[in-house]
């Protein structure tokens, strides 16, 4: 079976992968763990798991979105926004087009309750495309690792061959342990698969692999970083701007939860992107400095399993925290009474367990 979208033809990456994850066995489901105390200042993020889907649909979706997707408009006049960060970076508005995915508003769109003690929230009906709920939807907040939704898909959109290596070096590896950042575990002179590369960007929130990914399709972080800010201008993301592949703390790297919604459902229309942000484990490429290959594994379902909103499950997306950012998650679901899909999108909670915990209350109340 063929797959497209964009003039890709996904079909032999999706043939080799399941072969592969056939021979690994079913993926089991693990009990939640005890969280781990972070230290403040080490970058840590987490993602979340698999969901399985038949081919067939996953054609279905890469098709409908190929043929659904309207292109960019002209260039408009730049924007203000009352909540930006102005103040504190010096952050001006981003030059945008007309937007790709709009969202909308009515009396009936709520407040995000008090409860939930995030600065930022937005929670999306996919199929309508409308607002359900909201605090400070464009308010410029920093992503942290939620920023590597957009590495993925800039990534996957100029990626000719999944199959295709890249070699690990210490000019990667080095700065990345000084600046704390999570990674992914690849060592230098160590070679290993576009594909890998992803799963390992996205599992463990791995900084080695978006800095790899980052130099074999653009030939270097910042002109790959001006691949992501030329995405977010292609999708009229008004409040959006990156300096870094990683998320690592920049003052001038920003987007609002309105916008991050945007760029998660833009990279849920491209089947390789949603594969990779619904999986739970996977294990990479048998090398000489892993024999064994390395264990990815989304960490948000050590710690929820997904299941638990009971009027919706929630299927996948990205999760990230530095100290300036608080606790972030951007995810997707299902509403299990009608099977609508909603985006949620939460920033800068103030730790761990008001973020997965809010995450699941919002669920519950607004996917219906």
């Amino acid at each position: 079976m063929s797959e497209h979208l964009s003039g890709k033809d996904y079909g032999d990456y999706f043939k080799s992968l399941e072969e592969r994850l056939s021979r690994g066995g079913e993926l089991k489901k693990t009990t939640p763990k005890t969280p781990k105390m972070e230290k403040r200042g080490i970058y840590k993020v987490i993602a979340l798991k698999k969901a399985v889907l038949p081919i067939a649909i996953i054609a279905a979706v890469a098709i409908t979105a190929a043929v659904a997707l309207p292109k960019a408009g002209k260039p408009k006049s730049e924007t203000k926004d009352e909540n930006s960060l102005s103040q504190s970076g010096g952050l001006q508005a981003a030059q945008v087009t007309e937007p790709i995915i709009t969202y909308k508003t009515d009396s009936a769109t709520a407040e995000i309750p008090d409860t939930n003690d995030c600065e930022g929230a937005i929670i999306v009906n996919t199929e309508t495309g409308r607002v359900v709920a909201q605090r400070n939807p464009r308010k410029r907040l920093y992503p942290a690792s939620t920023t590597k939704i957009m590495t993925l898909l800039v990534a996957c959109e100029n990626i000719d061959d999944y199959d295709d290596t890249f070699t690990m070096t210490l000019d990667i590896t080095d700065p990345l342990f000084v600046a704390g950042a999570s990674v992914a575990g690849f060592l230098n002179g160590e070679e290993s698969t576009m594909t890998d590369l992803l799963y390992g960007l996205i599992l463990p929130s791995g900084a080695d692999a978006a800095l790899a990914l980052a130099e074999k399709t653009a030939g270097g972080e910042a002109e790959f970083v001006k691949l992501m800010n030329e995405k977010a201008e292609e999708l009229g993301l008004a409040d959006t701007h990156f300096e870094n592949t990683t998320g690592l703390f920049d003052s001038n790297h920003y987007t609002s939860c309105y916008d991050m919604a945007v760029i998660l459902e833009t990279a849920l229309k491209n089947p390789i992107c949603k594969k990779i942000l619904s999986t739970k484990r996977y294990t990479a490429s048998s090398t000489p400095k892993h024999p064994e290959g390395i264990e990815f594994s989304a960490t948000l379902f050590d710690y929820m399993y997904g299941t638990e909103p009971e009027t919706a499950t929630i299927l996948g997306g990205k999760t990230g925290f530095v100290n300036e950012s608080g606790y972030c998650i951007a995810s997707y679901g299902n509403s299990n009474e009608t099977d609508n899909e909603y985006i949620v999108v939460t920033l800068k909670n103030s730790s761990r367990w008001p973020a997965f915990h809010g995450q699941i209350d919002l669920y519950k109340q607004f996917a219906k």
